[in-house]
């Protein structure tokens, strides 16, 4: 029997993809279809104070919005699908999008529909605990496919998890809403990495020579209720990802077109601490596509995260 279509009518509870403000909230609908695989389902808004503040740019549908609601669904998934306790916490290791089908990201008169079709394609339990799930996921926007993209996410009860930090940190580990969010140095001009509100900026002291950039990711970002929905006492991938689009986008200053993100592929190895300064490099991808970029983000002598992606 055909099964009828997830709707659009309404949100799922903001719990179940870790959110607090219901106005961070995607996710439509989810659904398993067996025990590996399930169908979700996502509205993209046209109206945004983070996602939709792109000057010049509403004709499409902002890449990292579909990646946000890509992670709700996983969040959701874990949940209600693999039967992750609600007290969880969930850390994304690495995510990898390629859009296939640019002209899918294109807005309409409504807001769009994601459709998303996933996959448990990895399952990695220690001591009777899950720890880490691997998920695929096909993309359709608006009923055109609009590709691809993969999640490694770990999880950790979460009393747990707050004694490992504690234990990282050797006391009390500081959250984004209980820290100056004061620049280091000049912050960089909005509209030169596509944003009219300066705190969607996200890069202070930047400086560019001969093809590459460094740049410091900014503590305004604490001040982002979009980045930071709730109390993170880490930087999570999302805010790497952006620091890499904005990366990109300043290198590609004077190159005809580049303003979507066609593939991103993140790797988040550590905790990147929030009240320690965090030294971003960027420059052309070694091994990407032409023109594609890759950023570094170094704690003190250690690499916490790598992204790599392509604009067109």
């Amino acid at each position: 029997m055909e099964q009828i279509p997830l709707a659009y009518e309404q949100t799922v509870p903001r719990s179940l993809v870790h959110r607090w403000s219901l106005s961070e909230v995607f996710l439509t609908g989810s659904r398993a279809l067996d025990s590996r695989r399930f169908e979700a389902a996502a509205q993209l808004p046209l109206s945004h104070a983070y996602f939709r503040d792109h000057p010049g740019r509403l004709e499409h549908h902002d890449v990292l919005l579909v990646l946000e609601a890509c992670r709700q669904s996983v969040t959701c998934a874990a949940h209600l699908h693999q039967g992750v306790p609600s007290a969880t916490t969930f850390m994304v290791t690495a995510w990898s999008l390629e859009v296939t089908q640019p002209n899918a990201l294109r807005c309409d008169a409504r807001p769009g529909e994601l459709a998303i079709a996933g996959e448990v394609t990895g399952r990695h339990e220690r001591g009777g605990r899950l720890r880490r799930l691997e998920f695929a996921m096909e993309l359709v926007l608006d009923g055109v496919p609009l590709g691809r993209l993969t999640m490694d996410v770990r999880s950790t009860p979460t009393d747990q998890y707050h004694s490992l930090r504690y234990m990282q940190r050797g006391g009390e580990v500081p959250n984004a809403f209980g820290l100056a969010g004061e620049p280091l140095g000049d912050p960089v001009i909005p509209h030169e990495v596509g944003r009219l509100d300066p705190v969607n900026a996200v890069l202070d002291d930047v400086r560019q020579s001969d093809g590459a950039l460094t740049a410091v990711l900014s503590p305004r970002t604490f001040r982002n209720r979009s980045m930071y929905d709730h109390p993170y006492d880490h930087v999570p991938a999302m805010v790497f990802s952006e620091a890499a689009r904005q990366c990109g986008l300043l290198m590609a200053r004077g190159i005809e077109g580049p303003a979507r993100v066609l593939r991103l592929d993140g790797s988040f190895d550590r905790f990147a601490e929030l009240d320690q300064t965090v030294l971003l490099s960027a420059g052309p991808d070694p091994g990407g596509e032409a023109g594609s970029c890759l950023m570094r983000a170094m704690q003190g002598e250690e690499a916490v995260a790598s992204v790599s992606l392509t604009l067109g």
